[in-house]
């Protein structure tokens, strides 16, 4: 017999109508969360991300009959059911267990991951005094690049880029190219009704056909723009993916 959690995933799909079959199978992986890098025992350098966005295009690919990993950084919600969770709090954490897994079908890289880390934690927790404390940071890896360069393989990678304004799109659409992402979904920080710490976000969605706007609505619904948005570039490649 099915699990129970299988059982009513599959109910869902079969009354909503919600999913084609082209991910019915399929491996995906998805990033969520934060990342935090250590400054000493106590302390680190991160962001403000919950996870939520992440969490729910899990949720939405399980809900559709994908075989998903959630690698999760430091979530501030519950990972959604019937997914496997592989925790990685640091961005080397995150991008050894995605690196592992870069054989997916799809990869949802959703996380914030720092862009820099303190190129030596202190040891134990450095106690508070009058001096000065200066870090020295350095760059993390690109695991989105890294995952675009692999240019032969026949997946599909979706890359996230909290920017801000007009100058973050245009950043965002470079990113897509530069980093030879599928489709790279652009979410405005600046604005504080949606992304960060809200159960609502509004986004773009940027790939090689064009743009599209998902207009504010809660990440869940969001989620499913962009599955329906991996799923036509499924179809465009004739339903061939990694697997």
């Amino acid at each position: 017999m099915a699990e129970p959690v299988d059982i009513v995933a599959r109910a869902q799909a079969l009354l909503e109508g919600a999913s084609n079959k082209l991910l019915q199978g399929k491996t995906v992986v998805v990033t969520a969360g934060g990342t935090r890098e250590p400054i000493d025992a106590v302390r680190f350098v991160g962001n403000r991300s919950s996870g939520r966005m992440g969490a729910a295009v899990a949720a939405e690919a399980r809900r559709r009959g994908a075989q998903v990993t959630l690698i999760a950084s430091n979530l501030s919600v519950d990972p959604p059911t019937g997914v496997e969770v592989v925790q990685a709090p640091t961005a080397a954490d995150l991008a050894k267990e995605t690196l592992a897994r870069a054989d997916a079908d799809v990869l949802v890289m959703a996380a914030a991951v720092a862009d820099y880390r303190p190129t030596e934690a202190h040891d134990g927790k450095r106690p508070k005094d009058d001096s000065r404390w200066e870090l020295e940071l350095e760059p993390t890896d690109d695991v989105l690049k890294t995952l675009g360069a692999e240019s032969e393989n026949s997946r599909i990678l979706v890359g996230f880029a909290a920017e801000a304004g007009e100058d973050g799109l245009a950043r965002a659409r470079a990113k897509r190219t530069g980093k030879n992402a599928d489709l790279v979904v652009y979410n405005d920080v600046a604005r504080s009704d949606v992304g960060f710490e809200s159960v609502e976000n509004e986004v773009v969605l940027i790939s090689e056909a064009g743009e599209r706007t998902v207009e504010k609505a809660p990440k869940e619904r969001v989620a499913a723009e962009i599955w329906d948005e991996v799923e036509r570039l499924i179809e465009e490649n004739g339903g061939r993916t990694a697997g």
